[in-house]
């Protein structure tokens, strides 16, 4: 769409630059700080991981500079970080994030983990038993299994 389409009509319903909806890819679509372009919200392009009172949270931006403001805000004024992103949140833990400027709600933060505020030490993981971090021991792979380089078959 060009700059010209974009101006002239505006969006029903909460949308990115690239015209798709925020609620597309479970709420991962639209970045909750950056500024509106044409009554639009900017499209995610990473991940980060941003620690907010006792939970590891999954929030995708657009920028790396808004993955530095979002990280700053919650771990040095967690009150405000609530004001400005927060509008709800979910029995599961999950964060209902609204955009900074609008209020809509642009994005759904999971909750992938939970911290001791101390010592930032994990205290619990979400999902399944994953027996490599646990075990750490050095496994032993036939030749030509592909699964490492050193092994691979020439």
């Amino acid at each position: 769409m060009s700059a010209a389409e974009l101006k002239n009509t505006k969006p029903k319903y909460p949308e990115s630059i690239n015209g798709t909806h925020c609620m597309g890819d479970h709420w991962t679509v639209c970045c909750p700080n950056r500024h509106l372009q044409f009554d639009r919200y900017q499209q995610t392009k990473e991940v980060v991981q941003v620690y907010y009172r006792g939970g590891i949270y999954r929030i995708f931006v657009c920028t790396n500079k808004c993955s530095k403001d979002l990280k700053t805000i919650a771990k040095n004024n967690p009150a405000q970080f609530k004001k400005l992103f927060i509008k709800s949140v979910k029995p599961n833990g999950d964060l209902i994030l609204k955009h900074r400027d609008t209020g809509v709600v642009a994005q759904v933060a999971q909750k992938i983990d939970t911290y001791d505020n101390k010592s930032r030490k994990t205290k619990k993981q979400k999902g399944g038993y994953c027996r490599w971090l646990t075990t750490h021991t050095r496994h032993k792979h036939k030749r030509g299994c592909g699964h490492t380089m050193k092994h691979k078959r020439h």
